[in-house]
């Protein structure tokens, strides 16, 4: 019989191929390093850079995120930065990492693309190791950090119990990167073995990108954001972090939210950012970037025609969903995958009842619900619950990827938004659900700072009152914060919405049990996100409106998705 493996000497072929940097060669890296760095990847380069100086020598950090979403991207920038300090700019020379490894301290293994998943799963991590062997004995100098990247570990098909071995590959002198399409396959804190890891860090997703990132990116060409003087970016790249000179106000408004005592100081930071930091033609100029950012769904424009911009966009999806996610978990009928991404797409965060959604797509509740989870572990739609448990048999879908609201919505809809290009066509109708959207996906992020010691993934709830809905509710031990999104043309009497909020409806289960816990749930501030500040608010100059026992805060839509 011929044995149809593939030689394990071909896998270090393979690896030499994909690691011309060993041999001086970084011409590979050109592109990559011409691409502006987003914040996913400048805070990995943070977290690797804050190890390497404390003396940490073994560590494993997992990132997690759909097809297309940039993962390759972010392990080849890494690269580039750390070996050539001319790749990057010089607003990030505060890291010691920049040019500070050798090219043959670094191993690069695109997993799939490399034909392991050709291999039984003993026999791929057996052909794995050998290329490592190989890497250490014969490349990376002695004595040196080893950085061995693995980009798409899902290929290796481990199972929970086959995880560990993994960490046979950290040896006291190694970082390993991994990347995943589900938390699920690169997520290793309770691994058996971990301990003997210096630092096993929680898997960190990977989303579409964020409008901080594209204002401070500068990605607005032909618009009038393109316009604003240099400084406008900078200035925002200052206020988002301690690494550049400045005032960090958003930084400082994110680091003090996690607790009722301290949210003072950060609606007051809030209110210094608007009336004194950025100028009304700046808050002019931001505004209009936040309509854009929903034009464009919030994505890198990596061709100039947008109709097959477009087309990547939809076939990175459906590869995703049919291939990757139903490979992932075995699904028989990854269509469904694609029909609740729909569905998430045309109500964009309307109620439903999971009855009236098992009905339409003919699954059982427990087949649905088991769909709604990948997809949720696989960043594609999220659900969000009800705050009171009080209708606790409906749900709210969320698409996470802006554009996909675009690509799985009837034209007639989204009429004025498929092409990506500034128009004049009005859609106030299909704008709100895009800025619907948008909020909920931003309101996961900024739930990390609400609650800073969760790690994983954040809820985000809803809660009915008689006077109107609360759309998004981050909570924390204790105390939650509200936001109503009033937003044209369906803008609404926030306040009153504000002001009926209960916070002690709250009920939540005690984590792995179904007992509820007992929490008298505070909510001394309640935020209105809006695209137009009421005149009262302006004259004042102040984003906050006192109510006696709560206090009510206006916040303008583009202000709240440049805090998350």
């Amino acid at each position: 019989m011929v044995d149809s493996r593939i030689e394990g000497s071909d896998y270090i072929a393979d690896a030499k191929k994909h690691n011309e940097w060993w041999d001086g060669e970084l011409s590979d890296l050109s592109d990559v390093a011409s691409y502006d760095p987003r914040s996913d990847f400048l805070q990995v380069l943070r977290r690797i850079d804050t190890h390497r100086r404390e003396g940490v020598e073994s560590l494993v950090y997992p990132i997690y995120g759909p097809t297309g979403i940039g993962k390759t991207t972010l392990l080849k920038q890494f690269i580039a930065a750390v070996v050539s300090e001319d790749n990057y700019s010089p607003g990030h020379r505060d890291l010691d990492i920049f040019g500070a490894v050798d090219p043959r301290q670094i191993l690069y293994v695109p997993l799939e693309e490399s034909l392991y998943h050709l291999e039984r799963a003993e026999d791929a991590v057996e052909q794995l190791y050998s290329v490592i062997d190989y890497f250490r004995t014969h490349v990376c100098p002695r004595g040196e950090i080893s950085y061995v990247l693995l980009d798409d570990i899902g290929a290796l098909r481990l199972d929970e119990d086959q995880k560990q071995n993994l960490f046979d590959i950290v040896d006291d002198r190694t970082y390993l990167l991994l990347t995943g399409v589900v938390t699920s396959q690169v997520d290793v804190e309770d691994v058996p073995g971990s301990e003997r890891i210096d630092e096993v860090e929680w898997a960190r997703p990977m989303l579409p990108m964020k409008f901080a990132d594209t204002v401070q990116l500068n990605l607005y060409d032909e618009t009038s954001l393109e316009e604003a003087e240099p400084e406008l970016v900078d200035r925002i790249e200052s206020l988002r972090t301690s690494s550049v000179e400045g005032e960090s106000l958003i930084r400082e408004v994110r680091s003090h939210l996690s607790s009722p005592a301290e949210l003072p100081t950060a609606v007051e930071a809030l209110n210094q950012l608007y009336f004194e930091v950025l100028s009304a033609h700046e808050r002019d100029l931001l505004h209009e970037a936040a309509r854009e950012y929903l034009q464009r769904g919030g994505f890198f424009r990596r061709v100039d025609d947008s109709a097959v911009e477009n087309e990547l966009t939809r076939s990175h999806l459906l590869l995703y969903l049919y291939k990757e996610l139903a490979r992932y978990e075995s699904i028989q009928h990854p269509e469904n995958l694609h029909r609740l991404s729909s569905l998430a797409a045309s109500h964009a965060g309307e109620e439903l009842r999971y009855t009236d959604i098992s009905d339409q797509l003919e699954l059982n509740r427990r087949t649905l619900d088991s769909y709604l989870k990948i997809l949720d572990e696989g960043l594609s739609v999220s659900e969000s619950h009800d705050f009171s448990l009080q209708r606790h048999r409906r749900t709210r879908l969320y698409l996470r990827n802006p554009r996909h609201v675009v690509l799985l919505s009837q034209r007639q809809e989204h009429y004025g938004f498929e092409d990506g290009d500034p128009t004049r066509v009005l859609n106030h109708e299909f704008e709100y659900k895009l800025a619907r959207t948008v909020v909920f996906d931003h309101a996961k992020r900024l739930a990390y700072a609400v609650d800073p010691t969760g790690g994983g993934d954040h809820e985000v709830e809803y809660c009915e009152t008689e006077a109107g809905t609360v759309d998004y509710i981050l909570r924390n031990e204790g105390f939650v914060l509200p936001f109503v999104l009033s937003y044209h043309p369906n803008s609404k009497d926030a306040e009153a919405i504000v002001a009926a909020f209960d916070p002690t409806a709250g009920k939540h289960p005690k984590p792995d049990t179904e007992d509820l816990q007992n929490f008298d749930y505070e909510a001394p501030y309640r935020f209105i996100v809006t695209d137009s500040l009421p005149q009262e608010v302006k004259k004042s100059e102040s984003l906050v409106r006192d109510q006696g026992e709560t206090k009510h805060c206006y916040l303008p839509y583009w202000l709240f998705l440049l805090i998350c």
